[in-house]
């Protein structure tokens, strides 16, 4: 906990009004109302007013930046099983970082709150809402474009030189988008239902090629490639140890390279208490849950989800749907190196991954009629069912349709630039806006944090809960008793996942029995290691014979630390 002297909850919530109103001037102008690092870890810090918030740095980047980590717990954090949740580990995905922190908030301010008295009153909450500030913070840097890495400099295409051709603002609007080259040998062509969006040519269909399509800069090195050694860093989520992308850009020189990534691992490792992990990233296993394969089921190094675990994982996911309510969910993108798979695979918890938020599909009929800030191009109606079966950018019109809609200024028009690299052909600059199609604007992740909050509750509640649920003492005579003991687990989850179990990271279920003074067993052992527990009623009974003076009590515990403690006082008579 905290040091400083505790502020009243009152004092605690004018606080964090008074940081809120200051740090408008630390907004990334590509992201309105996000906050860059200083600002963001005032706030934090401000939660640790709380006295139930402890907050503390886990390490510090190359950049110099502290990855933070918030605890939420009533009484010791270690004596509780925890949930770990997990902000942006994909650098651009801001929303991920403030959910997270809104989680937490959300929590302090309203802790006698039923849905949030249930979490605390059973698990403790570990929150690192930012795991890559050096990669976050480069949002707000200017030009402002998408990259993943944090601030170590690399190499990435291999030329001995460090970072010598990045992107480039060509047309000096602060932002990095994208560039057209006219070029009969190139694949792309306008989408016939708005030329703003380019889509791959189908020689099948009698379609040729008109444009090249590469992020927007020119060949610094002259090496006739565009951008393919910018300061791109090392990225958190391809740092880690399940299915490293090696070689590959943003991978690192090794895994778990990074004195972020090795804090978060070390973190986790050390916190035997973790039961469940949840992270904000567009790897979602929870809108696409991870597919089981019998074949790869077998095999010694697992790279997909085990055959056991799959329907536990499946009905947490229909419920996380269900709770959120949100449709037509983007594909996930392939999970190399990545967090949430990670703590699956190599860390043996439960993970579950959701971005959270993407742009929802919006037809044409959902834009009033000169509607937005953001440039429209009118089809005639005639047209639009002309082409209505064109399946090829689909995602990028529906993202245009609904900036318009909400008169946000996500999209560049193309502009012709002069390019020194491509005399004589025309070139244009355009394309979406860094961070647009990731992030919600800012007044959206309230009524989104609410949503988790919630299936976060859902989800406390499906955990394992071991109980001895029977105990029965028989007199032998002669000092003698029979003792047996019945282990319950009442929760939906099993008190660990098969991949648990391959892996040996979580520490397996303990029962003991603590006798009198002068007592002796004569069968059994004190202290065993029990086997998985199944859900909703997974059993395990065990029997001791031992030799006690009458009149004393024995005391009977069950435990694991990521699933929790239980234990029942006999009477020995």
């Amino acid at each position: 906990m905290s040091l400083r002297p505790r502020l009243s909850f009152a004092c605690f919530a004018v606080q964090l009004l008074l940081i809120a109103s200051f740090c408008h001037v630390s907004r990334a102008d590509a992201l309105p109302g996000y906050l860059n690092y200083e600002a963001f870890k005032k706030q934090l810090e401000a939660l640790g007013e709380s006295d139930l918030v402890s907050v503390a740095p886990l390490s510090k980047t190359l950049g110099d930046r502290e990855v933070m980590l918030i605890t939420i717990s009533r009484g010791m954090p270690l004596d509780k099983p925890a949930l770990l949740i997990v902000g942006n580990v994909h650098a651009p995905h801001l929303a991920g970082g403030e959910m997270a922190f809104k989680l937490a908030q959300a929590i302090v301010a309203k802790p006698d709150d039923k849905q949030n008295k249930s979490i605390l009153d059973r698990f403790t909450l570990y929150i690192i809402a930012r795991p890559s500030p050096d990669g976050t913070e480069a949002v707000f840097s200017r030009p402002s474009v998408e990259r993943e890495g944090n601030d170590r400099a690399t190499d990435d295409d291999r030329d001995g030189k460090i970072s010598e051709d990045g992107p480039d603002d060509l047309n000096a609007d602060g932002l990095v988008t994208m560039m057209r080259i006219a070029d009969p040998t190139g694949e792309w062509i306008e989408h016939p239902d708005d030329p703003r969006v380019l889509i791959k040519a189908d020689p099948l269909k009698n379609e040729q090629g008109k444009y090249r399509l590469l992020t927007e800069g020119i060949d610094n090195d002259h090496d006739e490639q565009f951008n393919e050694d910018g300061p791109g860093g090392v990225a958190f989520n391809r740092n880690f140890t399940h299915q490293y992308p090696y070689f590959k850009p943003g991978a690192g020189p090794h895994q778990i390279s990074e004195p972020e990534t090795r804090a978060v691992a070390d973190f986790a490792f050390d916190h035997t208490n973790i039961a469940a992990v949840f992270t904000f990233t567009p790897e979602d296993n929870l809108f696409h849950p991870w597919k089981t394969n019998p074949q790869q089921d077998k095999a010694r190094i697992k790279t997909v989800i085990t055959g056991d675990d799959a329907p536990y994982q499946d009905f947490i996911a229909k419920a996380y749907r269900e709770t959120h309510g949100g449709k037509d969910a983007p594909s996930s993108p392939s999970g190399e190196g990545s967090f949430s798979e990670w703590a699956y695979f190599h860390y043996g918890r439960w993970s579950f991954a959701a971005r959270g938020w993407w742009i929802p599909q919006t037809p044409f009929s959902a834009v009033p009629e000169g509607a937005g800030a953001v440039e429209k191009v009118d089809i005639p109606e005639k047209e639009k069912k002309k082409t209505s079966d064109e399946k090829r950018g689909s995602d990028e019109l529906s993202a245009l349709r609904w900036l318009t809609k909400n008169t946000i200024d996500g999209f560049v028009p193309w502009t012709k630039v002069d390019h020194p690299d491509f005399k004589g052909k025309v070139v244009e600059v355009g394309g979406f806006k860094p961070f647009v199609l990731l992030n919600p604007p800012i007044a959206e992740l309230d009524a989104l944090t609410g949503k988790h909050l919630d299936w976060l509750s859902q989800l406390a509640e499906l955990m394992p809960k071991v109980t001895i649920s029977e105990t029965k003492v028989e007199a032998l005579g002669a000092n003698v008793f029979r003792i047996k003991a019945t282990v319950i687990n009442g929760g939906f989850l099993p008190t660990m996942s098969e991949m648990g179990g391959i892996t040996r990271q979580p520490l397996p279920l303990q029962l003991a029995i603590e006798l009198p003074k002068d007592a002796t067993v004569i069968q059994g052992t004190p202290r065993t290691q029990l086997s998985v527990l199944k859900g909703n009623g997974g059993t395990d009974e065990h029997t001791w014979l031992i030799q006690a003076p009458t009149g004393g009590s024995a005391k009977i515990k069950v435990w694991s630390p990521s699933v929790g403690k239980h234990d029942v006082v006999i009477n020995l008579k």
